[in-house]
């Protein structure tokens, strides 16, 4: 009775065994399959796309120095206007015509970065 015993054991621990490695099995070719179609999904939508506010296409150093060149450059103008190098009006529309034409100025010196 014991020999049958442990046969029946011996065969459902195989069982088991023989279970759970197709379940392993199956769970890493699903892992695999998922990687596949990011990789492929990943491929195809290359272009513009919607990525958000354009500045976030560039990097934060880039970012930082756009800033930069926008403050200090609307800074010299106000520092001008307040030594009365420059008029009042004069100051408001450089400020203007600044701050319009930086967007323009940054694509064409530093690319679109799709």
């Amino acid at each position: 009775m014991s020999r049958q015993r442990a046969q029946r054991r011996a065969q459902r621990l195989a069982l088991q065994q023989q279970e759970a490695r197709a379940a392993r099995e199956a769970k890493e070719a699903r892992a695999r399959q998922r990687r596949a179609q990011r990789r492929v999904r990943a491929g195809t939508g290359r272009g513009r796309g919607r990525v958000g506010w354009a500045g976030m296409r560039r990097s934060r150093r880039q970012r930082a120095g756009i800033a930069a060149v926008a403050v200090g450059g609307v800074g010299l103008l106000w520092v001008l206007a307040a030594l009365r190098v420059l008029d009042l009006g004069l100051a408001i529309a450089f400020t203007v015509l600044f701050l319009v034409a930086l967007p323009a100025f940054v694509v064409l010196a530093l690319g679109r970065r799709y």
